[in-house]
């Protein structure tokens, strides 16, 4: 992989924790001081990139290259 470009939006659905429980995301922060990504869900907050993306549901388009 090369590059990868993620559009994370409010009411998404992602999965989350080792039993990859379903999760809409509710917000989306950015903390200027550590540059850390932290997305609000229904399941709790969490850092970017712990989480896994819900599978397409031709709602939104997923492009990895």
């Amino acid at each position: 992989m090369r590059s990868l470009d993620i559009h994370l939006e409010l009411g998404q659905e992602i999965y989350v924790g080792q039993n990859k429980k379903p999760a809409e995301i509710t917000k989306i922060e950015y903390h200027e001081k550590s540059g850390e990504v932290v997305i609000g869900t229904t399941q709790g907050s969490r850092r970017l990139f712990t989480f896994s993306l819900a599978p397409n549901r031709n709602k939104h388009n997923y492009c990895y290259e």
